[in-house]
């Protein structure tokens, strides 16, 4: 197991606060000692204490049960005249691949075409997954939380663009025609992917 390193310039503050999160919530699923629970219920409350220098006032959650990476689901849509569906964030003003977190109870597939229905108004039949990607290794601002990317090429099906509570436009574009893209939700590499397998589904999912 690779772990991040604990002193030095190297040190990867956001890791080891994931990992000092992830200790104590494994041990107080498993461990039946009152003591050992104590220890483990400081050890969370530490965690978050290296993100809390750059950001006054973090705390990790609790969550319950041994944890793993959140997941990020992303739909890629193209209009049959090689332009790509994209929505702008209410939030950022800055444009994306519509979707967001994969909620429970509903498949991947499944939450990729509600994400791309509700931000666009654009009705989808998912066909395959381009990637799955660690969002760590693909150049994004850093962010507590360790997150895997869905990437899906998606059939358009029917809808009208619109917009949501949490888009403010929904529009499409060519590979020349790209707006700002939000740092954290999108990035070029994901665009140029997602023409590539629309271009040849034959190809192969991408994967860290």
């Amino acid at each position: 197991m690779n772990h991040p390193p604990t002193s030095g310039p190297g040190l990867d503050w956001i890791s080891f606060s994931r990992e000092l999160k992830a200790l104590s919530e494994a041990g107080l699923r498993y461990s039946e000692s009152p003591f050992d629970r104590e220890r483990y219920e400081r050890l969370h409350e530490l965690s978050s204490l290296p993100l809390a220098s750059a950001a006054p006032g973090f705390k990790w959650p609790m969550e319950f049960g041994y944890a793993t990476p959140k997941v990020d689901v992303r739909g890629a849509v193209f209009d049959g005249h090689n332009r790509i569906l994209l929505v702008r964030e209410a939030s950022t003003g800055m444009w994306t691949l519509p979707g967001g977190w994969a909620d429970q109870n509903l498949t991947p597939a499944e939450n990729t075409v509600k994400e791309v229905l509700e931000e666009s108004g654009i009705e989808v039949e998912v066909l395959k997954l381009i990637a799955c990607l660690d969002k760590d290794r693909h150049n994004h601002p850093p962010q507590p939380e360790h997150v895997y990317r869905l990437v899906f090429l998606c059939k358009l099906t029917g809808g009208v663009l619109t917009t949501s509570h949490e888009t403010t436009g929904a529009a499409w574009f060519g590979p020349g025609e790209i707006p700002p893209l939000c740092p954290h939700r999108s990035g070029r590499q994901y665009l140029d992917l997602a023409w590539r397998h629309a271009a040849d589904p034959s190809l192969p999912t991408a994967f860290d």
